[in-house]
């Protein structure tokens, strides 16, 4: 049926499908500080550059209530801001508790097409320029992000961008993957699995989003996870997952389970182009389903094996095919699923972005709250140096929620406190 919409407008290229429908509205970004820069010969080199990587040349366009993916030749947005203390990083990460994060996408064309890419720069003391990337979630995930802004640092190191046609896929996307039976167009069988609790504290709308940055030494860490064969994954799942039952008083045999969203690109089942794509949005859930255990190694040691077994069975595969199908490709209707719900379900939310680079790099999350509810999701990333844990919430949330799962963290990420639990 959809075919018929490019009568209306040929730039289509499909519908967004269930997945990316529901993180349209959602955008990621990226800060970093550099060495001090010209802004007029950065915008030069990225209206040179960027039009050559296919992935900045997409929009999205609305008609009749229907969301499409466009061919949208690239345009740079590029918002110079005047310099204030709480723009140094320093002091920006001092009040982060007070900073809401403004929730401002681009539109054109009446309103009816979203910007799915812009930036922001700022002019530090100390000869330094600090500049943000912010992009839709619909074309990214939190990996992508840092290779999408890989290729600003290119930029501003005088570097020419070879072209990159790397394409969205297709409205499934099973073309990026090998020996896929019937049985992956079915949600993941966790989804039935987790009961009615509410975790999430209650927040009155409405509603506006911070973030805390958390930061810790990456090799000791590294080396106990080397040393003890779990992953940082685990380590999340433990930390959040010890932290809500003590926030709610919950028995550690209390099962919840932790979407564990997980990069499809790394999946045995992925073709060889698939595993080496750079960009787009490529993950989805694990869903393992943990209980608490007697000491805290035991609990990370649990929520490493839950996760790799969910991964060994390709859970998030399962995801990525089963719910890009929430949208009928062929009606455009929402179709009924049984779609986990973190504010009435046993569920939380924590995932591991991977290794990133850059000087001192602040994931955030630019979002608004859907129907009534809210968004909350401890995310991690790392670079050879350091850790950072990146908390997006409510900024009026709970506080003993928050002092429940920093308790946990700093037991968990300054690895040498473990074996006191």
């Amino acid at each position: 049926m959809w075919e018929e919409y490019k009568a209306k407008d040929s730039r289509i290229v499909r519908p967004l499908n269930g997945l990316e429908f529901f993180t349209a509205g959602l955008y990621f970004s990226l800060t970093d500080v550099f060495p001090k820069f010209s802004v007029e010969d950065f915008k030069k080199r990225v209206e040179e550059n960027l039009p050559k990587i296919k992935v900045f040349n997409y929009g999205i366009r609305r008609i009749d209530g229907h969301l499409f993916f466009i061919e949208k030749p690239f345009k740079l947005y590029l918002e110079e801001v005047e310099w204030t203390e709480n723009e140094e990083i320093e002091n920006h990460l001092k009040n982060e508790d007070k900073y809401v994060i403004p929730y401002t996408p681009i539109f054109e064309e009446n309103n009816e097409v979203t910007v799915l890419y812009f930036m922001r720069v700022c002019q530090l003391k100390n000869d330094k320029t600090k500049l943000t990337l912010t992009v839709s979630h619909a074309v990214c995930d939190g990996l992508s992000l840092f290779n999408m802004y890989n290729l600003l640092r290119r930029l501003i190191n005088g570097e020419t961008l070879e072209k990159n046609d790397e394409a969205l896929c297709s409205f499934v996307g099973r073309e990026r993957f090998h020996d896929l039976d019937e049985s992956f167009e079915k949600p993941p069988e966790a989804w039935n699995e987790i009961p009615p609790l509410n975790i999430l504290p209650k927040i009155p709308e409405p509603i506006q989003y911070m973030t805390l940055h958390y930061i810790y030494d990456y090799p000791p860490i590294k080396k106990f996870c080397e040393e003890n064969n779990v992953i940082i994954q685990g380590m999340l799942t433990a930390m959040v997952t010890r932290g809500v039952r003590k926030y709610k008083n919950l028995p550690k045999e209390t099962k919840i389970w932790n979407p564990s969203a997980c990069d499809a690109r790394f999946s045995s089942l992925a073709t060889e182009e698939y595993k080496n794509s750079h960009y787009y949005s490529n993950i989805a859930g694990l869903y393992p389903g943990v209980v608490g255990q007697n000491t805290l190694m035991e609990d990370i040691k649990h929520c490493t094996e839950e996760t790799i077994k969910a991964k060994n069975a390709n859970v998030n595969i399962r995801h990525l095919i089963s719910g890009a199908n929430i949208i009928n490709p062929e009606t455009l209707q929402l179709c009924p699923l049984n779609f986990p719900n973190h504010h009435a379900q046993a569920i939380i939310n924590t995932r591991n972005i991977g290794h990133g680079s850059g000087t001192n790099p602040l994931f955030n999350i630019m979002a608004q709250s859907m129907y009534g509810m809210y968004n909350q999701v401890y995310h991690c990333y790392y670079t050879d140096e350091k850790l950072y844990i990146a908390a997006h919430m409510p900024i009026n949330m709970d506080k003993a929620y928050i002092d429940a799962i920093k308790e946990e963290m700093d037991k968990i990420f300054i690895p040498e406190n473990i074996s006191k639990y």
